[in-house]
């Protein structure tokens, strides 16, 4: 009588496995495709004051602009995780790479307000994409004790990308026009697919899931590949050890991310993200301008923007080792600090240097606590529905995204100036450091078997049938 296939669990070699060279690659690349994200979709802040110019745009305009984008991430964020869902991280993560980068191409060609707003929207759409599926592939792949330092590691690619953008307009800019920066980044990100085809597999936790012709066998490959001391037999079967995996077939639904424990998790996960979205936003847009405001040149104001930044991914790495082993309440502490920076941005006759101090510790603090919200919004949702989950938050959060600019553009119109802008703002991150707290205490409340709950010990086997397939 012939034996049946030896049946094995994903999860736990996953929690097991080691860094090789492969899974390093993978991490890299995952890296560039968000750093590439990030620059070019944070480029506009650094080339606003040159665009408004040659488009002789009102402040409005100019606000408009910055808004579209981010609606059209919004929409895309929901319409690629669908499909992340249905088809797969990898294909929908190259889709998403592609098209903002030709349709940031095209923005470097537009000649007129309504070309460049059309151009906007659309590679939108394939912005929102990037990094809601990136953060679930790598969430898949990412042991639970490691999950959030991963998740943030490929966070401070984006965060660094939109640092770059500074530097790298001040470096072209003058000698080639702003619309160089755009063709820049749209022809790295094509060049980026080539890497992301070779280096980056197809999530084995959702293979598994889908269960399709020929998905254990791929799974195999991908494994042996990736931790090449796995000793796999032939005709394996893999599953996720999922108890959704029996509803893997059933058409995704809003509904879904607000079952069981996700009730309590869901409303205060979307509530932090959309605070941490329209705080950050606002300063990522308006900041290099109030820069100029305060005195400072358009270099210097790029300059001052970008250590910012790269702060905040120094900030938001070391902030996720705690993120780890204590949870998602020890964020706040970043809130918090900001707290105090906004205040002191926003009711201080500061001299130049403490005024840079304040802002780059403002921006520190601010990126740090969004890094840490981004980088655990997928990590609540079963394999089934993570995508969606990443997704449906992110776009929940480009609420909060379009209303910073705007906030800030009509507090600014108001005649309450800079300081005003920061007062008003410190409310985000002082309401932040609740909402955390409260999930902080939702999430040690799970059960250990829950995903995003705190990583525990696992079990001696992780083979789900009698006879082991996979050595570990």
């Amino acid at each position: 009588m012939r034996a049946a296939p030896p049946v094995v669990e994903l999860a736990p070699i996953v929690e097991r496995q080691r860094a090789s060279r492969s899974w390093l690659l993978m991490y890299a690349v995952c890296c560039l495709i968000t750093f590439l994200d990030g620059f070019d979709f944070q480029i506009l802040s650094f080339a606003a004051t040159y665009i408004r110019k040659d488009f002789a745009l009102t402040e409005t305009q100019l606000g408009t602009l910055g808004t579209v984008g981010l609606f059209g991430t919004m929409i895309g964020a929901l319409i690629m995780g669908y499909l992340a869902d249905r088809i797969g991280r990898r294909p929908i993560v190259a889709l998403s790479v592609v098209g903002f980068g030709l349709f940031m191409l095209g923005f470097a060609y537009a000649d007129t307000y309504g070309h460049l707003v059309a151009l906007r929207f659309v590679s939108g759409l394939f912005l929102g994409g990037v990094l809601p599926l990136t953060w679930a592939l790598a969430a898949e792949y990412a042991p639970k004790r490691f999950r959030v330092t991963a998740v943030s590691i490929i966070m401070a690619g984006y965060t660094l990308g939109g640092a770059a953008g500074g530097p790298v307009s001040n470096w072209l800019v003058p000698e080639h026009g702003w619309r160089s920066v755009f063709v820049v980044g749209g022809v790295c990100s094509l060049l980026t697919v080539f890497a992301m085809l070779a280096l980056l597999p197809e999530s084995v936790k959702f293979l598994a899931l889908k269960a399709r012709p020929g998905s254990d066998e791929r799974i195999a490959r991908i494994l042996a590949r990736l931790q090449p001391d796995l000793a796999i037999e032939p005709g394996t079967r893999f599953t996720t050890g999922d108890p959704q995996q029996a509803d893997h077939g059933k058409r995704f639904t809003p509904a879904q991310l607000f079952r069981g424990h996700l009730m309590g998790i869901t409303p205060l996960l979307w509530l932090v993200y959309l605070l941490s979205s329209a705080l950050i936003y606002f300063m990522v847009f308006w900041t290099p301008m109030i820069n100029e405001r305060m005195g400072f040149s358009v270099s210097a104001a790029a300059t001052i923007a970008a250590c910012a930044s790269v702060a905040g991914a120094v900030g938001q790495l070391f902030i996720s080792r705690f993120v780890d082993r204590k949870g998602a309440g020890t964020i706040l502490w970043m809130p918090l600090a900001a707290v105090v920076c906004m205040l002191v941005l926003g009711t201080g006759a500061l001299v130049p240097a403490v005024y840079v101090a304040f802002v780059i510790g403002a921006k520190m603090f601010i990126n740090s606590g969004h890094g840490g919200i981004t980088s655990i919004a997928g990590t609540f949702y079963p394999t089934a529905i993570r995508a969606n989950g990443a997704a449906w938050a992110s776009s929940v959060a480009k609420v909060g995204a379009m209303a910073g600019p705007w906030l800030g553009g009509v507090i600014l119109d108001a005649g309450l100036g800079a300081r005003g802008a920061f007062i008003v703002f410190s409310v985000c991150p002082a309401v932040m450091v609740l909402v955390l707290f409260a999930l902080g205490r939702v999430q040690r409340r799970l059960p250990a078997e829950a995903e995003g709950a705190l990583s525990a010990e696992l079990p001696a086997t992780g083979v789900a049938a009698a006879r082991p397939a996979v050595q570990i």
